[in-house]
């Protein structure tokens, strides 16, 4: 195994912005079909139902060449969806069976680990969690902004209608909004993925991939996956140029413990070092960062223990402002000017740092100017009007904003201010204000709608200072 790249995957893990995306090899360690072998039980299901023996055929095509979600999907035609779930329910029942003990290996991973994705409907990674996390079978579009969830992108054991087996509901189920589909693309380009238990020609992982690529813009995050020794050249290739880091396992007991072995080693590789002794300085934040194996004492849900500060310690800083970005068309600088009027008072109360491409002097350089506010920002306004939505340069402010919500990085925050279609674009399901949906121009008193938006931006701006971190 690469020690440069587990190094790598060590660092990852200890910056708390690790996914692990487990396959169906998870639950194959504990007996259980893998999907290739469901396609095959549902495969001589349908024969022994009388299924058209051409029908039975093409199953078997598609299981010949690993197109796995193909071959579930012509099996649940040819047995009809009241056969065909009552048949994978009974196959993938972990009732009575033992936790594998690589579920429990991920799940040991739960003080740094942001969260995991699983194609499995099972529920040994729910019971290797013992419930502590929150289990998702139906994601929304904000779900890039929490932590500590199993999503199930397949569904789970005994809620039928929560399965996605053909290409056509997975499509629909994760990609089927604007708003998800711009939450998966910055889970992708913002966190790392370390997918475990999938085959070296799993259709299931194909299909990932390809999305990583799609939705990377040609410069893809830094992934990972162990994978049993064999790797085929091409088969190398196709995973590298989607981002995909190799750690390959030789396999020599047959039964993969390399597995767990490794990934219980992420937890002990990124263990917090003993606290100095009170005589000796605190490390500097430079020093902490060189040491990639050590888990930084802010990161999420991280389980090392407290630092006793020294009895000189300096009093802790004051909390900085939030730094507000207003995305808006020229048409609107008058009601962007009456608005920040009226968000003068958070600005006096040190609750605000606002910032809009008007504050930008001669000389500056316009776009990168508003590039780095944009990425710096906590919360973003879209200042909504009919010529916002026909700026290019608002849809590309919105697109990026969009990305950084999906990844918890910014509150977003769409203000009415004229009517116009807004209700189509990718921020519609958003909570929009004023409230009431009315824009701010509709309003007898325009001064009484602006300060109703006021009060909604300090909410969330309170919400903000308020949460850890």
């Amino acid at each position: 195994m690469d020690d440069e790249i587990l190094e790598q995957l060590r660092e990852r893990y200890a910056s708390g912005n690790l996914i692990v995306f487990a396959g169906a090899g998870v639950s194959a360690a504990a007996g259980l079909p893998t999907w290739k072998q469901l396609a095959e039980k549902l495969r001589d299901r349908a024969r022994r139902r009388g299924a058209d023996p051409a029908v039975v055929d093409e199953i078997q095509q598609y299981i010949s060449s690993n197109q796995l979600i193909n071959a579930l999907s012509a099996a649940k035609l040819a047995l009809g969806p009241q056969d065909f779930n009552w048949t994978v329910d009974k196959e993938l029942d972990d009732t009575g069976r033992d936790v594998p003990e690589v579920a429990q290996a991920i799940a040991a991973l739960k003080p740094g680990l942001k969260a995991v994705i699983t194609t499995n409907i099972d529920r040994f990674l729910e019971r290797a969690f013992q419930g502590e996390w929150r289990v998702v079978d139906r994601p929304t579009a904000d779900l890039g902004m929490e932590r500590r969830f199993i999503l199930k992108l397949h569904g789970t054991l005994r809620a039928w209608d929560t399965w996605v087996f053909s290409r056509d509901q997975y499509d629909r189920a994760i990609f089927g909004t604007p708003l998800l589909q711009d939450a998966f693309g910055a889970l992708y380009r913002t966190h790392s993925m370390l997918f475990v238990g999938f085959g070296l020609a799993d259709d299931n992982i194909d299909q990932t991939l390809a999305r990583v690529r799609a939705l990377s813009g040609g410069q893809p995050p830094m992934h990972f996956a162990l994978l049993p020794q064999g790797v085929p050249p091409f088969r190398r290739t196709l995973l590298e140029e989607s981002g995909v880091r190799l750690l390959v396992y030789e396999n020599l007991s047959g039964d993969h413990a390399e597995v767990a072995e490794t990934l219980r080693g992420l937890e002990q590789g990124a263990a917090p070092q003993p606290p100095p002794r009170a005589a000796t300085p605190a490390p500097t934040a430079s020093a902490t960062a060189a040491a990639p194996t050590a888990r930084p004492t802010a990161a999420p849900n991280a389980a090392a223990p407290p630092i006793v500060a020294p009895k000189a310690a300096a009093p802790k800083a004051a909390q900085r402002p939030v730094r507000v970005f207003f995305s808006y068309a020229s048409r609107d600088e008058e009601l962007l000017s009456r608005l920040e009027a009226h968000m003068s008072p958070l600005k006096r109360e040190g609750l605000i740092a606002p910032w809009h491409s008007g504050k930008i002097g001669a000389g500056e350089d316009l776009e990168r100017a508003i590039g780095e506010q944009l990425e710096s920002a906590d919360v973003i306004l879209l200042l909504v009007s009919a010529s916002f939505l026909a700026s290019e340069q608002g849809d590309a402010q919105v697109a990026r904003a969009m990305e950084r919500r999906a990844a918890g990085q910014a509150a977003v925050v769409p203000i009415l201010l004229r009517p116009c279609d807004w209700e189509t674009t990718r921020f519609a399901e958003l909570q929009a204000v004023p409230r009431d949906k009315k824009p701010v121009t509709r309003w007898a008193d325009e001064d009484e709608a602006l300060l109703q938006v006021v009060r909604e931006i300090r909410a969330v701006v309170t919400k903000l200072r308020a949460s850890p971190g």
